[in-house]
């Protein structure tokens, strides 16, 4: 029998701030129990550190750059399959809840049924100029502000839209209990549950604030900003989201960090709402969960705050799959993964066909989790990748991970190189240090074997170009945006009126 799967995704949700990774001041305790009996990745990385391509690559198994999916402005194009395709075309039923940030005019690329819109717009809004100057400030960009007011809200268009988000997925699940019982038979799903929080701006509900009274939130453990010799790429950042200006101070930051942890308590109870339903409606034995995110959040350390760096705060994920013992193997795992694994994962448990294998491609996590419980592989025996193509920089930037290595390239930058294992704070950049020199030649070789920087700097400056004219055309005359409008609801009695109210029914047994 085909397991149900639910992919519970939340929106810069760091690892780092769950306790299921080892923070005690987090208030997390659905998702780490959830962990408790379920196989958890803790080097599990996302390919970009940006929203609408982290997600492209996350549905695709494909890098950012191979799909021409480089920023948050940038079309998703409708022909590249996706897991929702394949797990449609294996007899499951798909749905998507909630955010998925599809640029372009297909909103579902490859599911049956999408229930809310987005809560960001799909149009080509959002499209970097590398030409422009950091200082010369797009409307769309991060803003430092998102620091500095950060704190309770009774209400905000986040909290509306993961709300709603959470509505809709409870009741979706009914809804496959009902179909179910239509059919007579048990029909797999796979519904993919997307939420805002606990994106910037940090405004979480009162209860969810309340509960860190008296905790003690870390401060940051390095807020001190690198020097710009040998990191201009934070301080792009900085510059682009206003940090230069002005820097929040110990109170605001903490302030800042408590609401961001916050808002993660606030996702915790969305999933153990989620889990509770399944369980209560006979779901749970059979489903698969799995909870991750598309990209982590730096919370002041380094002077950076939301994502778009290569360091672990920004660019690691958590990745916990819970499910049935004989389909996922329990455990704590080091080799590092990523988000581009989760395509070929999700095809495993469905038992679909995996689609040919792309050099450097994706992995399926259970396969990566049974190489390394068979001691077939070590954490230095794949690289991941995590490209950075979007606005904050001004040239291609390139990560690649190497079991205790990080080695980060970007054209006209100094290099950097960071030896995890005894500096993961990333505090050293030993790139130019002696007895680096093989090492970084070596580094250097896996990334030229896979990318012409050059040619894919030539790529995404064409691709803005030409984004930028497509977006500034659209917006003369008679104007029509790409966003999702769920069908109206057609749930309570009408027509059959015996029949409406018997389909509607799941009787407790």
């Amino acid at each position: 029998m085909k397991p149900n799967i639910v992919v519970v995704q939340a929106d810069q949700m760091a690892a780092q701030a769950l306790g299921a990774y080892g923070d005690a001041a987090a208030r997390t305790p659905h998702i780490d129990s959830l962990a408790e009996d379920a196989a958890v990745f803790d080097r599990a990385y996302c390919t970009t550190p940006l929203c609408a391509p982290s997600r492209a690559s996350m549905m695709t198994g494909l890098m950012p750059s191979e799909l021409g999916c480089h920023d948050n402005g940038d079309d998703f194009p409708a022909s590249m399959p996706t897991f929702a395709h394949h797990l449609r075309s294996a007899g499951y039923h798909t749905a998507l809840i909630g955010r998925m940030h599809f640029i372009g005019p297909d909103q579902h690329h490859g599911f049956e049924e999408r229930l809310t819109t987005d809560v960001y717009p799909a149009d080509m809004d959002m499209v970097p100029d590398w030409a422009r100057a950091m200082d010369e400030r797009l409307q769309w960009y991060h803003d430092a502000d998102a620091v500095f007011t950060a704190g309770v809200s009774r209400a905000t268009v986040q909290q509306d839209f993961d709300d709603e988000v959470g509505f809709h997925t409870l009741r979706h699940l009914n809804d496959r209990v009902r179909a179910n019982q239509a059919e007579g038979e048990a029909i797999p799903f796979l519904m993919v549950t997307s939420f805002i929080h606990p994106h910037d701006p940090y405004e979480p509900p009162l209860e969810h604030w309340d509960r860190f009274a008296g905790v003690e939130i870390p401060d940051p453990g390095h807020p001190e900003v690198p020097d710009p010799g040998q990191d201009p790429h934070s301080h792009r950042l900085r510059t682009m989201s206003g940090f230069d200006r002005r820097d929040p101070t110990l109170e605001e930051t903490r302030r800042a960090r408590r609401s961001y942890y916050a808002a993660v308590s606030y996702i915790d109870d969305h999933v153990g709402r989620i889990r509770a339903r399944l369980d209560e409606l006979g779901l749970l034995e059979d489903t698969v969960i799995i909870v991750t995110s598309d990209h982590g959040d730096m919370l002041g350390e380094k002077g950076l705050w939301f994502k778009m760096s290569p360091y672990e705060q920004s660019s690691r994920v958590p990745m916990i799959i819970h499910g049935p013992d004989h389909l996922v193997a329990k455990g704590r795992y080091a080799n590092p993964v990523s988000l581009l694994d989760l395509m070929p994962t999700l095809l495993e448990l469905a038992g679909a066909p995996q689609p040919e294998a792309e050099p450097g491609g994706g992995l399926s996590l259970l396969e990566s989790a049974r190489r390394e419980t068979a001691g077939l592989a070590g954490p230095q025996d794949r690289d991941v990748v995590i490209e950075y193509l979007a606005e904050g920089t001004l040239r291609p930037q390139l990560t690649l991970v190497r079991g205790r290595y990080k080695f980060i390239v970007c054209p006209g930058d100094r290099d950097q190189l960071f030896d995890l294992a005894v500096d993961p704070d990333e505090l050293d950049n030993i790139a130019s240090a002696p007895g680096s020199a093989e090492l970084v030649r070596t580094l250097r070789h896996a990334l030229d074997a896979r990318y012409d920087l050059a040619t894919l700097e030539e790529d995404v400056v064409a691709s803005q170009s030409r984004r930028r004219f497509v977006a500034a055309a659209l917006q003369r005359g008679r104007t029509r945006p790409w966003d999702f409008s769920p069908d109206p609801g057609q749930r309570y009695v009408r027509g059959d009126f015996w029949g409406a109210l018997a389909h509607g029914q799941i009787r407790d047994t």
